[in-house]
């Protein structure tokens, strides 16, 4: 080796590394690399260095006048170890991930579930349906009876939705109601059931009094406020008197009626060349379902038009016992008749009043501007 001070080249035996250091004998000499006494040892081979080397080592030329650094890999046999672990490690978090899951779900499944009316819209069972339907109907119950005993409008107008908007109609209405004959003591709740327009869900429900006198229905849709009695279906309300509309009498030439419709089998219906339906509209009575009165001459109806695309559905769900609200309880309408929320105009041809429809709202008699299909 080069005699010079600190130009001579020593190797440890432990990690395999070269580095300079002064010539002589040094007790206190350190390995640079591994900082530990350089011991005896064989020119180790790269790939069996011990990982807890230096991750250099130092590898020359024949001629031992350069020396360079390279880097020190570990060894295949580490390497397939780390990677068994790793994937090992994953697994293990993985299925324990997989029975934690399952022992939550399985502690939330014997919690008993709460359910809402927020939950309907969800997939429920026809059970869970009926019991959200169970919790609302005590306070539809409560809505009804008190609609009923209220002995003045004003009252009246605290139970039913929109009641801002509606509170002038229902005073000048309240006088063709028969009301005052209902036996509120007696009522009798025959039939309930969801039904759905668009995306709010509303609750039917179907009464009687003492001895079945009176028979009649009752929407309650969620307001801010709570439940309430959709007014408009209740009452069946028109704009005008249907009686004085047909007899050309009343202020109103263009109105809007809850009634019902037929079709009126037109033995002339073969000839025409364009498809139409002729149909029949009459006024329905309060509290007695199976009854109408007052019908309209025929009116004719082409099948190509929003108006008879609808009237041929409803006829369709009617001759099913379905409603176009989606309903599934028995309709206590006449046979052969559908609900219809309709616009007229009446005008004079020929000596005698004519209906013309401006615009067919809807297939049944609910406050909404949804027809139902």
């Amino acid at each position: 080796m080069n005699s010079n001070p600190k130009d001579a080249w020593y190797h440890c035996g432990y990690c395999g590394s070269l580095f300079q250091s002064d010539y002589g004998l040094d007790e206190d000499r350190l390995c640079e690399i591994c900082h530990r006494k350089p011991g005896v040892g064989m020119w180790p081979v790269v790939n069996l260095v011990d990982s807890t080397a230096s991750a250099k080592v130092a590898s020359f030329q024949k001629t031992g006048d350069k020396v360079r650094v390279v880097a020190k890999t570990p060894s295949t046999r580490d390497r397939r170890y780390r990677r068994i672990l790793f994937f090992t490690l994953i697994w293990i978090f993985i299925l324990l991930g997989a029975v934690g899951l399952r022992y939550y779900l399985a502690m939330d499944s014997d919690k008993p579930r709460i359910l809402s009316v927020s939950d309907l819209g969800k997939n429920l069972t026809e059970t869970e349906k009926e019991k959200i339907l169970n919790q609302v109907l005590p306070e539809c119950d409560r809505i009804i009876r008190g609609f009923l005993s209220a002995e003045t409008s004003e009252k009246r107008i605290e139970f039913i939705g929109r009641s801002a908007d509606l509170k002038a109609v229902v005073e000048a209405h309240d006088k063709d109601l028969s009301l005052s004959q209902l036996d509120v003591s007696s009522l009798e709740r025959t039939g309930q059931e969801w039904i759905r327009l668009g995306d709010e869900w509303m609750v039917l429900t179907h009464w009687k009094d003492a001895e079945g006198g009176n028979v009649f229905e009752a929407v309650f849709r969620k307001e801010l406020d709570g439940w309430k009695l959709d007014w408009p279906h209740f009452s069946q309300y028109s704009q005008a008197s249907w009686s004085e509309f047909l007899a050309g009498e009343g202020q109103l030439d263009t109105a809007e009626f809850r009634l019902l419709a037929r079709k009126y089998l037109d033995p002339e219906n073969s000839t025409l060349s364009a498809p139409r339906m002729v149909i029949v509209l009459a006024a329905p009575v309060w509290g007695k379902p199976l009854q109408v009165s007052d019908e309209s001459p025929m009116i004719s109806v082409h099948l190509t038009r929003d108006e008879g695309k609808m009237l041929k559905a409803a006829f369709e769900l009617r001759e099913k016992n379905l409603a176009a609200s989606g309903g599934k309880v028995v309709s206590k309408d006449p046979e052969g008749y559908v609900r219809v929320r309709v616009k007229l105009t009446r005008d004079e041809f020929e000596g005698e009043f004519r209906l013309t429809i401006n615009e067919l709202k809807s297939c049944h008699w609910m406050d909404s501007d949804i027809t139902g299909f």
